[in-house]
């Protein structure tokens, strides 16, 4: 069971949408759980075969519990990060007894210092805090228009120019570099989401109603065009 929120500790299998021996890709919804604040859909970290189904529907499992086992290649695994059985199964990191719950329970295991890593596009720090960074030239705002790119979208770009100033030719070796990217369908619930957020943007937030004596307007209108 995935981390579903910083306060959920638990959600109730609503439907399971997988069988075994199913084949599944990458960011599919396999299984709609329930918490104590909404409905959302758990999907797949890689592409794979489902071999085993633990979770049955309309019971509670903890955050951290064991719901099934997707056999898939170590391509797959490498390019989502996901553990293999081995590291899900090691001694100390995951207990499947009803006291295993990762959420509440403490684990003896090895504890390293976590390292400092920078924000880096192909090897290149991101300049964090420059002055040069926020100012943007004609040239290269020209070619955010035609991209239809705000300011944000550059946020995350390493800049080569003067000051961690974007140019042009890191905009361009950006995009280069995010062409090769994957893609992969949207989840339903994703989609859901997406959807409640554009309608968010595309009605009133608010609606005020005055009432309006309209004598005077209709006794004109009619003077007008007896």
């Amino acid at each position: 069971m995935p981390q579903l929120g910083e306060s959920i500790a638990e959600a109730r299998i609503i439907r399971l949408n997988i069988a075994m021996g199913d084949s599944v890709v990458a960011d599919q919804e396999i299984i709609e759980v329930e918490t104590n604040k909404a409905m959302m859909g758990v999907t797949t970290l890689c592409g794979g075969t489902v071999t085993e189904i633990r979770a049955e529907e309309g019971v509670e499992y903890a955050v951290g519990s064991l719901l099934g086992i997707l056999e898939a290649t170590e391509d797959e695994i490498s390019r989502t990060g996901a553990p293999t059985i081995g590291e899900q199964t090691e001694p100390g990191l995951l207990d499947e007894s009803e006291e295993g719950n990762l959420h509440f329970r403490q684990t003896e295991q090895s504890y390293e210092e976590p390292k400092l890593v920078e924000p880096s596009v192909r090897g290149l720090p991101v300049p964090a805090g420059m002055k040069g960074a926020h100012y943007i030239s004609p040239r290269m705002r020209a070619r955010m228009d035609e991209l239809g790119l705000r300011k944000a979208d550059i946020s995350a770009i390493a800049g080569s120019g003067a000051g961690g100033r974007v140019t042009v030719e890191d905009l361009e070796q950006f995009l280069e570099y995010i062409s090769d990217w994957p893609d992969s369908a949207a989840s339903p619930m994703r989609l859901a989401v997406a959807d409640a957020m554009r309608r968010s943007w595309s009605r009133p937030l608010a609606s005020v109603g005055l009432p309006v004596v309209l004598d005077p307007v209709l006794e004109f209108r009619s003077r007008q065009n007896p």
